[in-house]
């Protein structure tokens, strides 16, 4: 199975874009992940939702909008608030981890066979 993920931007355009791919193909959601960081002094999330595989090809689309909104402390956060009113009308969890920042990779491909390794790890998502 080939898993990779597709970066939808950082913006605030961006984040709207992954939930609308989500509210599009619900069924095929498969996990839904907040990915906790520090970059550049600021506690940043970068939101993300796995789909489940196609039956041919056997590829699994991880959508993410990296490091593109505070990280929620409790107080409103519209962005994350959304992610969140998703979560719960289709009934899947948000997942949190606390991982590095994207910047400690010389190379964005980099971090991303990170983030499999440790998705794969922590079975979010099947192994080869």
């Amino acid at each position: 199975m080939t898993q990779h993920f597709i970066k939808l931007g950082e913006g605030y355009g961006d984040i709207y874009e992954l939930l609308k791919l989500i509210e599009s193909m619900p069924d095929r959601v498969e996990r839904l992940l907040a990915l906790h960081t520090i970059k550049n002094d600021e506690e940043r999330t970068s939101i993300a939702a796995v789909f489940k595989p196609t039956t041919k090809g056997q590829f699994q689309p991880i959508y993410i909008c990296l490091e593109g909104i505070p990280k929620p402390d409790g107080s409103s956060n519209v962005r994350y608030d959304a992610f969140k009113e998703i979560s719960g009308k289709l009934n899947q969890p948000i997942i949190e981890l606390v991982v590095p920042p994207s910047n400690t990779y010389h190379e964005e491909q980099l971090y991303y066979q990170q983030l499999i390794a440790v998705l794969r790890l922590n079975h979010l998502i099947p192994s080869r």
